[in-house]
């Protein structure tokens, strides 16, 4: 009979608390199960309680950290949050391409002014990220000048493996769609499980990246005035990501309103002043709903609200500090 190793369902739990409670929850597991598989719902919430601890040990939620700490992990949950909204930009800036073609020319302001904004948003938000790297960097050093280049080789090598995995989808994925832009044949579920395949990609090196960055970060000694600067600078993140947020809204609703044929998957002819073209292929492949707009607005917003948590507890934060 195959014996269940309980062990490596305490992984799920933070180092901290597996060397407290980690015998006593595995003993626990033996008595109850009796070398039986965990059920799927016991499993769940045991991964569930699991993540709420590594959140709570990176500051991200709770009050069992300092203020150093949850500055710090709030932060670094704006950060995440922001690197969807790059995927997602980069989504939308290709999703968008070619709009005027196909809309009247005395429609044009406020899409162009939406685009713009997102455009001069993901530029300050691409300094924003910048500077906390900077901020940050001479912790980074000298974490490795005293403990040594294996402290955060692991983690930075599995972000940069995912990163590539990620970038190569991306690459091949657009690369196709530009090949295939001039025919008319539409294949469905090919096109949907491909994106899906590369939508999976991607969450799962942003995961990835996500959980390295966390990792470094726990065993960064970062000084006050750091923290308080990642604070404020995130802060300054969660403005970038309205703006985006809002702009993409803004030129979605002017677009629908003036030019619904833009969602469909019909082939339509583009203006001979515009483009050499003959064809521009616009919208969602085959629905005339934006699923791709959809999809992408949902993921933004999302992150959005994880960055708007944290921004409340950085505030908080910040002013018990004061």
């Amino acid at each position: 009979m195959r014996t269940i190793g309980y062990e490596s369902y305490a992984r799920w739990y933070p180092k901290g608390w597996r060397e407290r409670y980690g015998d006593e929850f595995v003993a626990r597991l033996e008595e109850t199960y009796a070398g039986e598989r965990v059920p799927l719902r016991a499993t769940l919430s045991i991964v569930r309680a699991g993540t709420y601890e590594r959140a709570c040990e990176l500051g991200v939620v709770g009050n069992s950290v300092d203020d150093d700490r949850a500055l710090t992990g709030s932060a670094l949950a704006v950060l995440m949050s922001w690197t969807v909204f790059v995927v997602a930009g980069l989504v939308f800036a290709k999703y968008v391409e070619h709009w005027q073609w196909v809309t009247p020319a005395n429609e044009h302001t406020l899409p162009t002014v939406a685009y713009d904004a997102v455009a001069t948003a993901a530029i300050v938000g691409a300094v924003i990220a910048l500077s906390a790297a900077l901020v940050t960097l001479p912790a980074l050093i000298r974490l490795v000048r005293h403990q040594g280049w294996r402290t955060v080789a692991a983690p930075f090598r599995r972000s940069i493996v995912a990163g590539l995995c990620a970038l190569v989808f991306t690459t091949a994925l657009v690369v196709t769609a530009h090949q295939m832009r001039g025919s008319r044949a539409a294949s469905f579920w090919p096109d949907r499980v491909v994106f899906l395949l590369w939508f999976v990609v991607v969450v799962v090196a942003i995961f990835i990246g996500g959980a390295s960055a966390a990792a470094v970060t726990r065993r960064v000694e970062l000084t006050t005035r750091t923290t308080q600067t990642l604070g404020c600078l995130a802060l300054a993140m969660n403005v970038v990501l309205l703006a985006i947020f809002a702009g993409v809204l803004t030129w979605w609703g002017a677009v629908a309103a003036n030019a619904p044929w833009y969602f469909s998957s019909k082939i339509l002819n583009a203006p001979a002043s515009s483009s050499p073209n003959s064809f521009t292929v616009v919208g969602s492949m085959s629905h005339a709903e934006p699923v791709l707009l959809i999809v992408m607005s949902l993921a933004m917003l999302i992150s959005l609200l994880v960055a708007l948590h944290g921004a409340a507890r950085i505030t908080t934060r910040l002013r018990r500090a004061r």
